[in-house]
């Protein structure tokens, strides 16, 4: 019997030992597969991290108005942190050229004519006459170094006098990448 071998050579081809073995190499290579793609995912991040936007946040603020003063007008304050727009002497200051969304809305205690203005000795974007409420929505063309503002005008009462209730004024640039002074 020259072919075939003692037993105890035989014990390393058996079938068991065989299994065994090629599940390791699997496992080892499922392990260095998701590594690798590990390693890709954190490579395109960090080079996705690095490429600029191309266009800068778009221009947004909320606003509300709760109480009048008679030299002023209504007294508007930022409501969050999150708009990118600026209050500044009781205007928000437009920064870039192009549409805005503009929202107003708000409950009046007594009838009065509110107007949204944009620049002095210019056409208001609306004019409001003996109203109690206010829900208007409009689109209007602003540019660098316009203010918006409101401009309200009583008939019975000092404006001192008048309660508000949800006044809000929301302002959204809708088209971003124009022309822009930070």
């Amino acid at each position: 019997m020259e072919g075939v071998q003692p037993l105890d050579e035989n014990v390393g081809n058996a079938p068991g030992r065989r299994l065994l073995r090629n599940k390791l190499l699997l496992v080892a290579s499922v392990i260095q597969g998701l590594g690798l793609l590990l390693c890709l995912t954190y490579i395109c991040l960090h080079l996705y991290a690095q490429v600029p936007s191309q266009y800068p946040p778009i221009q947004s603020i909320k606003v509300q108005f709760t109480k009048c003063e008679n030299d002023n007008g209504f007294i508007i304050t930022p409501s969050s942190k999150d708009g990118t727009m600026k209050v500044q002497n009781n205007s928000i200051i437009i920064n870039c050229d192009g549409f805005y969304l503009i929202s107003l809305k708000g409950y009046f205690s007594q009838e009065l004519s509110l107007m949204l203005q944009y620049r002095k000795g210019r056409k208001p974007l609306f004019s409001l006459n003996k109203v109690k409420s206010v829900d208007s929505v409009t689109v209007a063309d602003l540019a660098f170094k316009d203010k918006v503002f409101l401009n309200v005008t009583t008939h019975s009462a000092s404006c001192e006098d008048i309660q508000v209730n949800g006044g809000e004024l929301i302002l959204i640039h809708q088209n971003p990448g124009g022309f822009c002074v930070y």
